[in-house]
């Protein structure tokens, strides 16, 4: 999905929607998102679903931190929703305590942070226990199929066990591409991603104008 197309509003409905209709579900669910959207997933989940307990783990005051890993360690099953930054999700002090708990979704706002296999985020969320895993992204694709392959892996990890197949189908740096393959996995992706786009939601936007400047 582009921004401004509801994905905090529809994650947050899906984890209302699993605890009302799901006899015995309970436990917390897990977003981590940028820093600079914590503040308004809490206010969110407020605002659309004040039912759902909602645990900001998240604190520049170190007292309010250790509080904070004390709720971590004791009471995190109370909660339904716990909202955490990419910062504390690789911390070595932290890791320790989301890796303790199982999690009903693991959601990763703007979650294309983790298109490199190998970075210290990427590792990092690879070991949370969770039962689903969710990404919510603008641009699952940047630069390259492997990056694709870095959010499918995560996402279903036993399907997507090697990047060869998408290194082969497209390198522009060794001017490689392959269109069969790019129009599987356009095809695959269809299975995986929900696809959105503003004039599916907003009618009233209006259209977007290109303009080609040659240089």
């Amino acid at each position: 999905d582009e921004m401004g197309l509801g994905k905090t509003l529809q994650t947050i409905s899906v984890i209302a929607h699993l605890k009302e209709n799901i006899p015995n579900f309970n436990g917390p669910s897990l977003v981590i998102c940028p820093l600079s959207v914590l503040y308004s997933w809490c206010a969110e989940v407020k605002k659309h679903a004040p039912t759902l307990k909602c645990f900001r783990f998240h604190a520049s005051d170190p007292n309010e931190r250790e509080q904070q890993k004390h709720t971590m360690l004791h009471d995190i099953m109370s909660y339904d929703i716990v909202v955490t930054t990419y910062e504390m999700a690789k911390n070595p002090q932290i890791v320790g305590l989301i890796r303790n708990t199982y999690f009903n979704l693991c959601v990763l706002d703007e979650g294309h942070v983790i298109k490199s296999l190998t970075s210290q985020i990427s590792e990092a969320v690879r070991k949370i226990h969770c039962q689903t895993r969710v990404i919510l992204t603008g641009t699952p694709l940047q630069n390259s199929l492997v990056e694709l392959y870095a959010i499918l892996n995560f996402l279903y990890p036993q399907y997507f066990t090697t990047p060869d197949v998408f290194e082969d189908a497209f390198d522009i740096t060794h001017n490689r591409i392959d269109p069969e393959m790019l129009l599987k996995a356009n095809k695959l992706l269809q299975k995986f991603m929900i696809r959105r786009l503003k004039d599916e939601v907003e009618k009233l936007m209006p259209k977007k104008i290109e303009t080609k400047i040659l240089c």
